[in-house]
């Protein structure tokens, strides 16, 4: 740094760690006339501290592309320039393809990744011998258990499954062996036992996934609302006798 006619700053910031990464004991080892780039961070660098250098006589530029205080805002020697970094071609692009992946692969595996409210789940792909089953639901004691309980005592067997909540809401995702028939089941359809498992008290949302990822085929998506089954099944109504019939 004493040697150096530019200062340029390429650290994340961390609470603790780089606050003030540029601080007092390091402004004050540079060079009269250096020039301090920051394009990292704006608390990397402690602003009343390379103020006090500037009135101190000190010259030199402070450039970045996040806003600074009171005190350095009206110098000429500070400026600064727009943070577009996020609005680059090149980063569009990138974020474009992003979200057209991170979609496609929930749409073809239930797998949920980069989510602002639900939780991280991923689960190994699964084959053409297996059907998957997505369920929400709130995140609550026993819940996990009344859904496994619906294929259980349809005599449904699961091959593989995986639980993961973020606050109130639960994620699951199943995968059960595919039917050539219903005939060793107690129900006589998909939208049957559909309509079962999504009018589970606490259920949000259910959908079943047919096929392998390049081939997936969308069997069905219910919601339950304030305790009302819309989608696949809602045609079957809580009166029927038994779904086995």
């Amino acid at each position: 740094v004493a040697g150096s006619d530019y200062v340029t700053l390429h650290a994340p910031y961390i609470k603790d760690v780089t606050h003030h990464l540029i601080g007092e004991a390091l402004i004050k080892k540079m060079k009269p006339d250096a020039s301090l780039l920051n394009f990292a961070r704006g608390e990397l660098v402690d602003e009343d501290a390379l103020n006090a250098r500037y009135e101190a006589g000190g010259g030199g530029r402070y450039i970045t592309d996040f806003a600074v205080g009171p005190d350095l805002w009206p110098r000429t020697n500070v400026i600064t320039i727009p943070h577009l970094g996020a609005s680059t071609e090149e980063a569009e692009e990138n974020a474009a393809a992003m979200a057209a992946e991170t979609t496609a692969l929930y749409l073809q595996t239930g797998t949920i990744r980069d989510s602002v409210n639900f939780p991280t789940t991923t689960l190994p792909a699964r084959g053409d011998a297996v059907q998957r089953v997505c369920v929400v639901n709130e995140n609550r004691p026993g819940m996990l258990g009344e859904i496994l309980s619906v294929f259980g005592n349809a005599g449904i067997n699961i091959v593989q499954q995986i639980n993961t909540s973020r606050g109130d809401l639960a994620y699951n995702v199943i995968d059960i062996e595919r039917l050539s028939s219903f005939e060793d089941v107690h129900f006589k359809s998909w939208d049957a036992l559909q309509f079962l498992l999504t009018s589970i008290d606490g259920i949000k949302s259910t959908r079943y996934i047919h096929g392998t990822p390049s081939s997936a085929k969308h069997g069905g998506y219910a919601v339950n609302f304030q305790g009302q089954v819309f989608g696949i099944g809602s045609q079957y109504a809580p009166t029927l006798p038994s779904f086995g019939e």
